[in-house]
């Protein structure tokens, strides 16, 4: 295996960026927000844990899946999108 991809292979979600919490009514579950224009871009600040109620204003229900969805795993091997945080 190359070294630059078994870096890459070593990497997870947890140490991304935009792996966050996202809470709602009941339950608090991890999400990857890397999907919406506004933080996967970085015009927005990235928090630690983001209300589900907003994740509906900015990506609407199907975004809200999507980002559920991309985080169930945090020891998943990270995508393409990844940023250590800091």
């Amino acid at each position: 295996m190359l070294p630059e991809l078994r870096e890459k292979a070593v990497v997870t979600c947890r140490l991304c960026v935009f792996l966050v919490e996202v809470a709602g009514r009941e339950e608090t579950r991890t999400g990857c927000v890397a999907g919406i224009k506004e933080y996967g871009t970085l015009r927005k600040r990235v928090p630690r844990s983001i209300k589900a109620l907003e994740l509906l204003r900015r990506a609407g229900k199907d975004g809200l899946k999507e980002v559920l969805s991309r985080g169930a795993d945090p020891d998943s091997v990270a995508c393409g999108l990844y940023r250590p945080r800091p």
